[in-house]
């Protein structure tokens, strides 16, 4: 049996495939397996953007084993633990510092899509759809997505969507913000990667300074976040980068970045 979550690095760009047949569901080991994932890759210094995919055309990622999750109801220590979990591997991956792309080559649906909330860009296969069905089996989604889908589309949208259990195609979760570009059929992970790597070739310093921000953004009040910009801003014009950027941009040459 191949490893449930496979990590491929190539040059600043890791590639993490989570693989578990027949839909990718988030069984336990796989949920302990991306926790493990996401302490490798914040320890690779030379890694300066991932992608995150789901093995298959048919699935990116589903929401929980309900084998494991039926046998678990009622169980409240089991639930409990399950949560903690989840809630403790999701928090490392939202707290990766460099840019996470998802390559959503077929549906994202509950945890799935949970995950999905928690990188940076969403590219998805025009026959995708995406949503968090979990209200039609007498649930709410409890791995972020009551929280983090309103900050992306808005409290109307996610209102409809985690109350109906509505899925969207690939062209309504583009319109509406919930992905931010649709690839040619069978080439999301193709397109994931060719943003991925456009974000490497950037200044590390900035891009992982712009990401902090942007969580600032969504996590703290006004006054706080402009604080955390200014002193992001300061940190990365004191960098061999920024002197680089601005020097090359005079002189119209393409920037030669040494991430520092």
């Amino acid at each position: 049996m191949p490893e449930p979550v496979q990590i491929e690095i190539e040059g600043a760009v890791a590639t993490v495939r989570v693989d578990n047949p027949p839909v990718n569901a988030l069984a336990d080991a796989v949920i302990d397996a991306l926790g493990e994932a996401a302490a490798r890759l914040a320890a690779e210094e030379g890694v300066r953007a991932v992608v995150l995919t789901g093995e298959g055309e048919r699935t990116f990622l589903a929401g929980a084993d309900l084998n494991e999750f039926e046998a678990s109801l009622g169980d409240a220590e089991a639930m409990a633990a399950h949560a903690g979990l989840t809630r403790e591997v999701f928090g490392a991956w939202a707290a990766l510092p460099v840019p996470v792309v998802a390559a959503v080559s077929g549906h994202a649906t509950g945890g799935g899509l949970e995950m999905a909330l928690l990188c940076d860009l969403i590219v998805a296969d025009p026959r995708a759809r995406l949503g968090l069905p979990e209200i039609t089996l007498g649930l709410i989604p409890g791995a972020g997505g009551t929280q983090r889908l309103p900050r992306r589309v808005g409290r109307g949208l996610a209102t409809r969507m985690l109350l109906t259990g509505a899925l969207l195609d690939a062209g309504e979760a583009l319109a509406a913000g919930l992905v931010d570009q649709v690839s040619e059929p069978g080439e999301a992970l193709s397109a994931a990667h060719e943003l991925a790597a456009r974000l490497a070739r950037a200044s590390g310093p900035a891009i992982r300074a712009g990401k902090a921000a942007l969580r600032a953004a969504t996590t703290e009040p006004l006054d706080r976040g402009l604080e955390r910009e200014r002193d992001l801003f300061l940190a990365v014009a004191a960098g061999a980068d920024a002197r680089e950027g601005v020097t090359a941009f005079m002189a119209k040459r393409r920037p030669e970045f040494r991430h520092r």
